[in-house]
Order: structure tokens, then sequence, then C-alpha cells
């Protein structure tokens, strides 16, 4: 028997700054329960937070019934942004929200703010092999396996330089702290203490802002939905993780 007190079958996952939606292969339980839709987001044009909450709430149209109005949205780094802006825009559509290693305000301003100054000006061909290293050393945390990581870079080396520089620079515009508080739905805010990529008081300060969240931290990296201990399944199954007022 299906312990999930909600009802909810549609689960829509929102990606990082890869933009792939192809990072969701280490969660059997989701795919077994839920009717699990991927958005990718576009590779070759800019965007905007408003544009891709758009193709969000067009995928949850696509699913929505009247016994199932509403999915769990779950997104990760970048995508956190599309799930709060969505939730804004569309909070109809919406049970809950599973937010991982994310943020509603980046805090290294200077860092995100040069990234974005020389972003758009990426090549339109995918990274060098050689930069994985570097790369992986934010990504992974120490232990990660060799597999695992050549999985990773596998699913996401088709992406093009630009497209990073395209959402790195809609990052460096974005602040919704100031409307977090019209955000009503339950919340559970998965922070990893050793995150090399976002810092982890972007997302404590999320869960405090949001007024119907949950913290929960776990020592999972950045790619934390590829690490065995996170299994997003049973954090919707446990009834203490979630806030209801």
């Amino acid at each position: 028997m299906n312990a999930n007190p909600f009802p909810a079958r549609t689960l829509l996952y929102l990606p990082g700054l890869d933009g792939t939606a192809r990072l969701l292969h280490r969660q059997p339980g989701l795919h077994e329960r839920y009717d699990v839709v991927c958005q990718p987001y576009p590779q070759d044009e800019p965007q905007t937070y408003d544009s891709l909450a758009d193709l969000a709430a067009a995928a949850l149209e696509s699913r929505r019934t009247p016994e199932q109005p509403r999915a769990v949205v779950l997104a990760e780094s970048f995508g956190g942004g599309v799930a709060l802006t969505l939730a804004l825009r569309r909070p109809e559509l919406i049970e809950r929200l599973v937010l991982v290693n994310t943020f509603a305000y980046f805090p290294l301003r200077w860092l995100i703010g040069l990234a974005a100054r020389f972003g758009p000006h990426l090549p339109a061909r995918p990274s060098h092999p050689l930069s994985r290293s570097l790369r992986g050393f934010f990504f992974f945390p120490p232990g990660t396996p060799a597999a695992e990581r050549a999985a990773w870079w596998e699913r996401t080396a088709d992406v093009p330089m630009r497209a990073f520089g395209y959402r790195m620079r809609i990052i460096a515009g974005l602040d919704l702290r100031p409307r977090l508080q019209e955000i009503g739905l339950p919340a559970l805010v998965v922070v990893a203490p050793n995150d090399r990529l976002v810092p982890p008081s972007a997302g404590r300060e999320l869960a405090r802002l949001l007024p119907n969240a949950k913290l929960l931290q776990m020592r999972a990296g950045h790619s934390a939905l590829i690490h065995p201990r996170v299994d997003v399944a049973r954090l919707l199954d446990e009834q203490g993780n979630w806030r209801l007022r």
C-alpha cells in the first residue's frame, strides 16, 4: 500500500544549470510511484525565470485532471528559481515543493556578476572533457564513485557552454526573497552543508523565509539527487518532513 498521505500522482522535475532534465536517474522510487515529468530548458536561446516557469506550467497543465489538479514539484539548484516563480504565478498547479541545494537569491554576488558578464560570450559548443576534474570538485562530494561521475558527465556532455552563460545571467538578476511570504505551499528545503557550488546559507535562508517550509540538512554534496542517502520518494512519504498549517 502506498503510505503517501498526499493524493498527487504527477511529479515535475526542474533541473539545475545543465537544463537537460536527465539527472533523475538515481531516484527509482519516484519513477515507480509517480508520473514523473522531467522538464528540460532550451539550450540555444536566452531565457527568463518567467519563460521557464511558463514551460513548467504548460507541462503541469498537460497532466492536470479534475481528480489530480495539483502536482509535486521537485527542483534542484538553478531550478529552484523556476519552481519559486511557478509557485508565485500558478500556485493552484502545485501541491508541495521539494527544493534541493537551491536559492531565492545567490549570495556570492561578485562571482555570479562576473559569470553573468562573460557568460553570453561563451562558445556554442560543449565544455571540453579536460574541464571535468575542476567542475567535478564543485559538483561531487568526496567518495563519489567514478561510475556515478561518468554517468553524470555522459548525460550532460552535449550542453553548450553558452547555455550555462545564459542561465548564469538570469541568476544574477534573481531576488525572490521579498515575495517568499506569498508562497504558502508546503515545502521541504534540502541543504547540503558540504555543497561547494551553492552556498548552504542560501538554502537555510530560503527555508526560513518560506512560511510553510521545513529544513533538512544532509551531507550529500551539490549533486544530491545521485547520492545514495537522498531518496526523494521516502522524503515525500515521511509526514514529519511537512509542516502543514
